[in-house]
């Protein structure tokens, strides 16, 4: 697939790239991620490789969140959506950001991300979980709070969504869980562990009622939380918690409806998976999914894309997670980036799934699914109705276990 989106993609800058990402990878390869991080320039050819039409680039986690000194970390932000404001500026047509702010002072943010959209350019804003704060740095900040109502009502105004992403944990947390398995703090667990705690806290503390214009992504394939929503909804029992400010008639999965996007994307902690997209699909839609690589922590931009381009789900799905949907929420449409919507699958190159949907598509009208069974074999087994068993049969190809996940495909 050609014109493909990815927006988790990181940089940092030059005079810091190369000491930072001595956290993140061993003394030989921390050299090479500390160089990749800082060329924004040098990314284009991989990216016309692997059919990468638009990066959108933020600054590498923790960025502000990171430093507890409110004076350090504005700072940070300010010189960070300056910097890239120029690189993005050079080559528009490839390249969009998102802005970097403090959230020691939510008015503070709120101006700060202001002028990085107004004045720099900037198309939405990346908060690297909590904000860390006080002299030990152990104080975190979460911004379910009601101070944090002047942030919200500012993103709103903008229309422009925030990316919540994670980060490491706090010395406090880090020495309380983490001690004597580190190896779960970071991307296998702890991300997704501690991330999905502060992105239901915002749902449930009422931020999208106040705020229904707000637009919140998060990565890693919903961190979690697409595949408990059930449970979630279940569980969350007004007359049991009377003081959670979430409105009575909402769910969560009614915010993933209208507030809430995920991205799903080659991790280390391993959401390059078919079925965890399927079921993605299937619990939320492709309607609020987007597609990133997460360049550089990840090896190049190839992997990821030949995953998505081969992935077994519809054309339409493919063109909605590989481009339409982040080029809508983040309006990539408008100058300067001016990328065309509404291209066709031949302009694309999109190959994908448009037989099997048709079988998907029968299943769907005969409101069969129920009752279909699937042999390991990947045959259908006997069904009375003939027009169903022409539809199977006729892409007797297919692996059918991937079936059910797409039969309420709209075709």
């Amino acid at each position: 697939m050609k014109g493909k989106i990815i927006l988790e993609e990181a940089w940092n800058l030059p005079r810091i790239a190369a000491e930072e990402a001595k956290g993140y990878a061993s003394v030989q390869a921390a050299g090479l991620l500390g160089k990749a991080l800082a060329d924004i320039e040098g990314r284009v050819a991989a990216m016309d490789e692997a059919g990468v039409e638009m990066q959108v680039l933020s600054l590498t986690g923790p960025g502000a969140q990171g430093l507890a000194d409110p004076v350090e970390a504005h700072n940070m932000a300010v010189e960070s959506n300056n910097y890239i404001a120029e690189k993005v500026k050079a080559n528009p047509s490839r390249f969009a950001a998102f802005a970097a702010v403090s959230m020691h002072d939510p008015k503070q943010a709120a101006e700060e991300l202001t002028r990085a959209v107004v004045e720099l350019g900037c198309v939405g804003v990346m908060l690297n979980d909590f904000q860390s704060s006080g002299q030990d740095g152990n104080t975190m900040l979460f911004y379910d709070h009601a101070s944090y109502d002047v942030f919200w009502a500012a993103v709103e105004k903008l229309d422009v969504p925030v990316y919540l992403h994670p980060r490491l944990p706090s010395p406090l947390v880090f020495d309380q869980l983490y001690r004597d398995r580190k190896w779960l703090q970071a991307s296998a667990w702890g991300f997704a562990n501690q991330l999905s705690i502060h992105i239901l806290g915002i749902a449930t503390s009422g931020v999208f009622d106040r705020f229904p214009g707000v637009q919140l992504i998060f990565g890693h394939m919903g961190e979690h939380i697409p595949f408990d929503l059930w449970r979630l909804d279940h569980k969350l029992d007004r007359d049991r918690f009377p003081g959670m400010r979430m409105a009575k008639n909402k769910t969560i999965r009614d915010y993933f409806a209208s507030n809430m996007h995920i991205v799903n994307y080659r991790v280390s902690s391993g959401h390059f998976s078919t079925p965890s997209l399927q079921g993605a699909i299937a619990e939320i839609s492709a309607s609020r999914i987007m597609f990133s690589i997460d360049y550089p922590y990840e090896d190049g931009l190839m992997e990821g894309s030949t995953w998505i381009d081969n992935a077994p789900i519809s054309q339409p799905d493919l063109l909605a997670i590989g481009r339409e949907n982040a080029l809508r929420l983040l309006k990539l449409d408008r100058a300067p980036h001016n990328m065309t919507p509404g291209l066709s699958l031949k302009e694309l190159e999109i190959g994908g799934l448009s037989k099997v949907c048709k079988a998907m598509h029968v299943i769907t009208d005969l409101s069969v699914s129920r009752r279909l069974h699937i042999s390991r074999r990947g045959e259908p087994s006997k069904d009375k109705d003939s027009r169903l068993r022409r539809g199977l049969d006729q892409w007797s190809s297919v692996d059918f276990n991937y079936l059910y996940f797409h039969s309420s495909t709209t075709l």
